[in-house]
């Protein structure tokens, strides 16, 4: 596979007055509003007993009043389009796709998933925000929506404006690893080397999640740590396991299967918690960062001005959906966090993704390619 690292020029750390991660930048387990208990079936069909049990859910923040919002009576009337701006067999693709099975059932009519990458996932998320706002077309986003305007890219849309979010739905960490070659074991003993001298670490990426933990900890313990951009996370992984570059920042998927298999040595996964696939890599947290925290997250919105029952309707889809036991389960099994969050709190974690990041790009000098 070919590959077109780029070396970011260094430049001397800077401060990165990074907020302190607080609790609320990693939605809980069970965000969302418990479901009534089963009740025998009766007439109503399953379609209308899903959106009178939406109406029903407790307030889901100012996103979404259920005391004012009249039954989505109707919805959906056709097909859901679901658009992923990821081309096929991705993490965000494989995501979408388990849900959205899920999603047609409860629903009652097909959900179909349309790929539209491009442009750092611009193409696909325009296409929703400029869609209609009756639940038919929705968007399967990933972390760019929060940070493409971090790195301040010129959007053809707002990412907190022109979208109504629905529910934030999984998260995949990011792991800080090194090639068994190297002789660190822990963040501390790479900390240590890259402030005696020099160490080079790749990313998938200029300006991916995993780009912007490397930066923040430059800055944060004063390393020389040049960046080597890859064009995606496959060729950075292959380098990565070739000992062409020491260290790797990249999420679990798809390069974390490589910390058991022995090929390559895990220092930290850039999280609050442990991970349960990999529950013996202890976090960043634990090794005296507490604010080096950061994974890929992946949510559902809707168009803005999507009517408030139509949001509930389909939230309530989502939780049940998610959090039905085959599914969370594969996610988890497959190394996802799962969050199921309501749609208020989907919305803070974008507004606060942008503001927490927004620093690190300008202070490191990040431009989006």
């Amino acid at each position: 596979m070919s590959r077109s690292p780029r070396q970011c020029a260094a430049r001397p750390p800077q401060p990165v007055p990074l907020q302190p991660l607080a609790p609320h930048l990693v939605a809980p387990q069970s965000v969302a509003p418990q479901a009534a208990a089963p009740q025998p079936l009766g007439p109503l069909s399953a379609r209308r007993r899903l959106i009178a049990a939406a109406a029903a859910v407790p307030a889901l923040g100012a996103l979404v009043r259920p005391a004012a919002a009249q039954p989505a009576r109707g919805f959906p009337a056709r097909p859901i389009r679901v658009i992923v701006p990821f081309t096929p067999g991705g993490a965000l693709d494989t995501v979408a796709r388990m849900v959205g099975q899920r999603l047609a059932e409860k629903l009652e009519q097909p959900v179909l998933i349309e790929n539209r990458p491009g442009a750092a996932n611009v193409i696909g998320n325009d296409l929703v925000a400029k869609a209609a706002p009756d639940g038919h077309t929705l968007l399967f986003a990933a972390a760019p929506l929060a940070l493409n305007t971090a790195l301040g890219m010129k959007l053809p849309y707002h990412p907190l404006n022109d979208f109504a979010p629905i529910s934030l739905v999984a998260s995949i960490p990011v792991l800080i690893m090194a090639h068994p070659s190297t002789p660190w074991r822990s963040l501390p003993e790479l900390v240590a080397a890259a402030r005696a001298s020099s160490v080079n670490y790749a990313s998938p990426g200029v300006g991916s999640m995993p780009h912007l933990i490397g930066e923040a900890l430059r800055a944060r313990a004063g390393l020389q740590f040049p960046h080597i951009g890859y064009k995606g996370a496959a060729p950075a992984l292959q380098d990565a396991l070739a000992g062409t570059v020491p260290v790797l920042i990249d999420a679990y998927i798809p390069s974390g299967a490589q910390i058991p298999a022995g090929k390559l040595r895990g220092l930290a996964v850039a999280a609050e918690r442990r991970s349960a696939v990999l529950p013996e890599l202890p976090t960043t947290v634990e090794q005296g960062f507490p604010d080096l925290v950061g994974s890929g997250f992946y949510g559902l919105l809707a168009p803005a001005r999507t009517p408030p029952a139509i949001i509930e309707a389909l939230h309530a889809a989502v939780v049940a959906s998610v959090n039905g036991t085959d599914v969370r389960e594969r996610l988890v099994r497959q190394g996802y966090e799962v969050h199921a969050s309501t749609p208020a709190e989907y919305a803070a974690y974008l507004r606060r993704e942008i503001e927490r990041w927004t620093p690190v790009v300008r202070a490191a000098g990040i431009k989006p390619e």
